[in-house]
């Protein structure tokens, strides 16, 4: 004889949160491995356990989900021993009007009760609020003030744990918040994160206290630094080399393809073809750009990493350019980026009047950090960073916001913005409808699409991530807007953007764009321009965008402020705030077609006096050749 086998199945009367446990009963078996419950198409744990006002003679049961479930309504399915489906039900995960929603997540740095070394407190972890990435995560230190943290990065072992959601991936944050703190100096601080999304609600973390303690100063280290100092001034002055007023030495970071290196090489260009400069130039690391500058018949010569470690090696690495920068024949010295002071250091040191370009808005300690790690360099070479920072001649900048981050390392006086053009500028702030029609045609796009474009290499600071998060709800209001992002590398954040679009399902919406040596097609198929990057001085591709008469939304931050003006030539947004760059977005998309390029015309007069790179090219030629006391050409 067949048993009947049924179920029942208790549903709680009100939402229930990410992990919970149903209790139900069944007929017609024994034994708990003869059934088996899953919860949002996931297996749950089950255990013999009575359920209160089941039938008589039935078998009750516990059910626990193996793991998280996501937000919204979830099917619960009791099947029996064949896999017959005895019963189902919905459970609501969620929350009820009034109350904080779900969170989920982990702050692993820094640690409860441990000490960090530095000056920069390193905050990273995941999150998930109501079962998606938060819009916007807010660390605020005691002593650091309050500071919005890069969202949307890759967590490896997260969706592992929690399968089910679709942000698990990108669940990832961080923070770098510089704390003022001497060398030998220790602090006792207090943090706590706010996590937020508009519409859902916000969750302000437990506060977590730690240490930060930035390591003394080695004293040996000071005075090893000023004898090899001493030993590389012995050495400059037997050097006796004639040098020649038009021959700049160039010392830079790098010679693959980025803005800051593009930049370096248009001008180069500009300053050998039409001001009639001999140049040499050093970098840390090679690329591309170096058979660019063979062209140029601009000698390079390829050194180790600036980063040292150890005094005896920055002292050693800057004794060899400096000897380097003697025998070079150079009448002046141009530094390339924030991170060639080694660079500044052994020009100033070879006697070279010097220029150094810093386009990189970071604070001293944060970039300190990212490019050596806590507590690094040593003393004795951070001495050296600022000293040199204050004794160069001129300091550089293509924004006004960063020139003001550094006036209080120099005087006022040798600090000057010299703002960039582009190449592109010769489209005079417009794409002729032919050439519009050619480009969306060669990438496929419909004459009803509105194209959306952002272009840079994929990484946290530009907030490509972010941007296909706010995708996701564009798509749901405006399905003709299709976004191109153009800078994808297989790096971990270039993965985690590809499955990002894959998992929102936005494989006609958002085209992931390798990185391209000229993406003139993709400005001139544009009907808006995205820039979502939390760090820059002047965005180069914004520059572009405007010289094809493409309208800018961009964060407010640094350069990009002095370049739109919100509602007039762009629109402007908070950075790191998913919900902002939505609702910026979704501005831009309302505005009619004829007032965007209104907007895109105001931009191109607002830029127009320095668009033109032979303008910053002029401008440097004459600030070197004061510098070297040549003639101006």
């Amino acid at each position: 004889m067949t048993s009947l086998h049924t179920a029942g199945i208790l549903t709680p009367d009100r939402p229930v949160g990410h992990l919970f446990e149903l209790r139900g009963w069944t007929t017609g078996i024994s034994r708990i491995d003869e059934m088996s419950v899953t919860i949002a198409d996931v297996k749950a744990d089950l255990s013999p356990e009575s359920c209160p006002g089941a039938p008589e003679g039935t078998f009750g049961w516990r059910a626990v989900p193996a793991s998280a479930v996501p937000a919204g309504t979830q099917e619960i399915v009791v099947a029996g021993p064949d896999e017959r489906v005895l019963n189902r039900a919905t459970v609501h995960v969620g929350t009820l009007p009034g109350e904080e929603p779900l969170w989920l997540g982990e702050l692993k740095t820094p640690k409860q009760d441990k000490v960090a070394e530095g000056r920069v407190v390193h905050v990273t972890g995941w999150a998930l609020l109501q079962g998606r990435a938060p819009s916007l995560i807010e660390i605020m230190v005691e002593g650091g003030g309050t500071v919005r943290a890069r969202t949307r990065l890759p967590c490896k072992d997260v969706p592992e744990e929690f399968p089910g959601f679709d942000d698990a991936a990108v669940s990832g944050f961080e923070a770098r918040v510089p704390v003022d703190l001497p060398y030998g100096g220790e602090r006792t601080l207090s943090l706590r994160v706010r996590y937020r999304t508009d519409g859902v609600g916000e969750v302000v973390s437990a506060k977590r206290t730690f240490t930060l303690r930035n390591p003394a100063a080695d004293l040996d280290d000071a005075e090893r630094a000023d004898e090899l100092a001493e030993d590389t001034a012995r050495a400059m002055a037997r050097v006796n080399i004639p040098t020649d007023p038009k021959h700049v030495l160039v010392f830079t970071h790098s010679l693959s393809v980025g803005g800051g290196q593009l930049w370096l090489q248009e001008l180069l260009s500009r300053m050998v073809t039409d001001h009639g400069w001999q140049v040499s130039l050093v970098s840390e690391t090679d690329g591309p750009l170096r058979a660019d500058c063979r062209e140029l018949g601009i000698p390079v010569h390829v050194t180790t990493h600036y980063r040292s470690q150890t005094v005896p090696a920055y002292e050693g690495h800057v004794a060899e350019l400096a000897r380097f920068a003697k025998c070079s024949g150079a009448g002046v010295a141009l530094v390339n980026t924030l991170g060639g002071f080694v660079g500044a250091d052994a020009a100033k040191r070879a006697g070279m009047p010097t220029a150094w370009v810093i386009h990189e808005s970071f604070s001293l300690p944060a970039f300190a950090y990212q490019n050596w790690g806590p507590a690094k360099p040593p003393a004795a070479v951070w001495q050296r960073w600022e000293s040199t920072l204050a004794e160069v001649d001129k300091l550089l900048f293509v924004a006004d916001a960063t020139r003001e981050m550094f006036l209080p390392y120099s005087k006022p006086e040798r600090c000057r913005t010299v703002r960039y053009g582009t190449p592109m500028h010769k489209f005079g702030g417009r794409t002729r409808s032919e050439t519009r029609q050619q480009a969306r045609d060669m990438l496929g796009y419909s004459p009803d699409d509105i194209v959306l474009v952002n272009i840079g290499i994929a990484e946290s600071r530009k907030g490509q991530a972010p941007l296909i998060s706010a995708m996701e709800r564009i798509h749901r209001i405006h399905p003709e807007a299709k976004l191109s992002i153009v800078g994808l590398h297989p790096s971990p954040y270039g993965l985690a953007m590809e499955e990002s679009v894959e998992r929102a399902g936005l494989e006609r919406s958002v085209s992931l764009v390798p990185i391209q040596p000229d993406p003139l097609r993709w400005l001139q198929a544009a009907d808006i321009f995205v820039n979502n990057s939390d760090i820059e001085s002047l965005p180069r591709s914004i520059l572009e965008a405007v010289s094809c008469g493409v309208p800018v939304a961009a964060t407010d931050v640094f350069g990009a402020r002095e370049m739109i003006v919100d509602g007039e030539t762009g629109w402007l947004f908070e950075t790191n705030d998913v919900d902002a760059l939505t609702a910026a977005l979704l501005r831009a998309l309302g505005t009619s077609a004829t007032r965007r390029r209104e907007m895109a015309k105001a931009a191109h007069k607002k830029l127009l006096p320095w668009l033109d790179p032979a303008g910053y090219a002029r401008e440097y030629s004459e600030i070197l050749t004061e510098l070297s006391g040549g003639v101006h050409v």
